[in-house]
């Protein structure tokens, strides 16, 4: 063998054990990235205390909703510690308002921050905010700190079913979900009860007051042990898109929550109202379709099934306002009784949605037949609503709670099943921003509900049942064709 051979196989050799060597390397970077990753995952899934977590989110949602009617029966209190019952009814609509805009919005900025740190920042809002009612001097002031204490809301209403779709696979979601639709329930029997109570005793201001040790223990619980789980992190704001929806909501909140009150329906505030916020609807369509990561996906409502839960949760919630604003009204216009009388008739209705919603929770996660569930819950509206029109002076109390009670424990069928109808229609990457849609569209349903409620029945209560609870029953046949759109079955998965 000649030196030029041998040169040649010591470069072969000197080649092959580059390559070998670059080929370890390679595998101990992948071996190690690996490890990252998979160290982070573990540290994403590792075990946390489910019943502290529950807790946290489940007091800071029943704030939120509480305090959506706390102030109703106290505000003849406020308005008279104040001195003016000038604009009565701006801490509602401005509560309102800004609630509704935050749930929308609150889905971006779940993906973006993750939604424990939207969620304990709702939190913090809102206590900053109760403290600024309650040391409010004027109605005014009052008003604007009620428009950041529904901002707080909002955030921390939707903040809680998206940690919840983040935390939970949908049939373990269902079970729990159901408990945290109950809120809702029990929120509504106790803050118009709070409201007169506290009014009546130690003063309005600990109305809002008693939202501070709440918010901090609700605080301390997510801060110690809600896990900070974000998979699908975006980058940028759409700040437009925020523009266009604010635009949109604002009018459209208002056409409903201030007619029969500051203007008349069919009037030209109303279609004025109506009109641009169909201008705006359509600027945020049109600007939405351009933004990769836009805050109203349009892509979202090419799916069937998404379509279909936020109309489902719109009717819902429509059903349910109705019962409530036709009741305590019926029954000191209809059956003559006294007002303590009337803000106890909504409590067979709500006590049996606490039920049914925990239940519909339970057996979907024991089952997942979800639009089984649905259907059920729907008839079962249906037929509530078709008692409830044969309500009348002559009937009384008892046909009256027991109508009711129907009518409750098929809307809370329909609660828990709402929301994760809609999470499961989409890619991961999407269920912070579908579920601040379903819980737009449920609060719009209850926002048109108590309109249509005042509309139909208008100056009389008495005799006005057949009509009022007709719209119900339209709810229920149209929740029954909407969960056609549910899948049969949601299997068990992790």
């Amino acid at each position: 063998m000649n030196a030029q051979d041998l040169r040649k196989q010591a470069l072969d050799a000197g080649t092959r054990i580059s390559a070998a060597a670059a080929r370890n390397r390679a595998f101990e970077g992948a071996a190690s990235g690996a490890t990252r990753r998979n160290g982070r995952a573990q540290a994403e899934s590792k075990p946390f205390p489910t019943a502290a977590v529950l807790g946290g989110l489940a007091l800071g949602l029943f704030m939120a909703a509480l305090d959506a009617t706390i102030v109703s029966t106290a505000m003849p209190k406020i308005a008279a510690g104040l001195g003016s019952f000038d604009h009565y009814t701006w801490p509602f609509t401005s509560y309102l308002l800004t609630c509704t805009l935050a749930t929308l919005l609150c889905g971006a900025c779940a993906t973006r921050f993750g939604h424990k740190r939207v969620f304990t920042c709702g939190i913090s809002v809102f206590a900053v905010a109760s403290a600024g009612c309650a040391l409010s001097n004027g109605v005014d002031a009052l008003t604007a700190w009620r428009a950041v204490q529904g901002a707080g809301g909002g955030l921390v209403e939707a903040g809680v079913f998206i940690a919840m779709a983040e935390l939970f696979e949908p049939r373990v979601r269902g079970k729990y979900m159901g408990i945290l639709s109950s809120m809702y329930g029990l929120a509504s029997i106790a803050g118009p009860l709070a409201g007169g109570l506290i009014a009546d005793t130690v003063g309005w201001h600990w109305i809002f007051l008693v939202n501070l040790p709440l918010s901090i223990v609700a605080l301390v619980l997510a801060v110690r042990f809600l896990p900070g789980k974000q998979t699908h992190a975006e980058r940028s704001f759409d700040l437009p898109g925020a523009v266009c929806a604010a635009a949109a909501i604002v009018p459209l909140t208002l056409a409903f929550s201030l007619t029969g009150n500051a203007f008349a329906w069919f009037s030209v505030p109303f279609f004025g109202l109506l009109a641009l916020a169909g201008v705006m609807i359509a600027a945020l369509v049109l600007v939405e379709r351009r933004r990769d990561h836009a805050i109203v996906p349009v892509r979202l409502f090419r799916r069937a099934q998404v379509n279909g839960a936020v109309a489902m949760g719109f009717c819902s919630q429509f059903a349910l306002m109705v019962g409530v604003m036709f009741e305590p009204r019926f029954v000191q216009e209809g059956l003559g009784l006294t007002s303590t009388a009337s803000a106890l008739a909504t409590i067979p209705m709500t006590l049996a949605l606490v039920v049914s919603s925990t239940l519909a929770g339970r057996v979907f996660g024991a089952n997942g037949r979800m639009r089984a569930i649905s259907r059920v819950g729907f008839l079962v509206l249906g037929i509530g609503a078709l008692l409830l029109c044969l309500v009348g002076p002559a009937t009384g109390m008892v046909q009256l709670a027991c109508s009711s009670a129907v009518l409750g424990f098929g809307i809370g069928a329909n609660m828990p099943m709402t929301n994760i109808a809609a999470q499961t229609a989409v890619e991961p990457r999407d269920v912070g921003k579908v579920t601040s849609l379903a819980l737009f569209f449920r609060g719009l349903g209850g926002t048109v509900g108590s309109a249509a409620c005042g509309a139909v029945a208008g100056a009389s209560f008495a005799n006005a049942a057949m009509p009022v609870f007709a719209l119900c029953v339209g709810a229920g046949i149209a929740g029954l064709a909407l969960s056609r759109t549910l899948p049969r079955l949601i299997e068990c998965r992790r």
